[in-house]
């Protein structure tokens, strides 16, 4: 069971990730940090075209990082920040790993340049 959620938390990651690695859907989270959007206002902020926008916005929602919601006739997305405290935990895990490693490798090359 332990092991199914592990795999299933990284597999949220790997899409959480794939769908930051593209810079305007960067861009549409950033203005999302602001406030909630029309989706026709994202699209623009992003420098896309509507169908091209939607599939972008479709890709963030899988992820998790943004939901939809419906005001008359027009559709707004959100930003959903508690995707971030899982994305915040595993660089915090990451970077104290690095931070050890890299004092580490200062430590090492202090001895040997305190050696010649």
């Amino acid at each position: 069971m332990f092991y199914f959620l592990i795999m299933e938390n990284e597999t949220h990651l790997d899409t959480v990730f794939y769908a930051l690695a593209d810079a305007r859907r960067r861009r549409m989270l950033e203005a999302l940090a602001e406030s909630p959007k029309a989706v026709g206002d994202l699209a623009s902020s992003a420098g896309l075209r509507f169908s091209a926008a939607s599939k972008n916005i479709a890709l963030l929602e899988a992820a998790g990082l943004l939901y939809k919601s419906r005001q008359g006739r027009q559709i707004f997305c959100h930003m959903n920040f508690d995707v971030w405290k899982d994305v915040a935990g595993y660089v915090a895990m990451h970077a104290k790993f690095w931070s050890g490693r890299l004092n580490e490798l200062e430590k090492y090359l202090g001895e040997v340049n305190g050696n010649d």
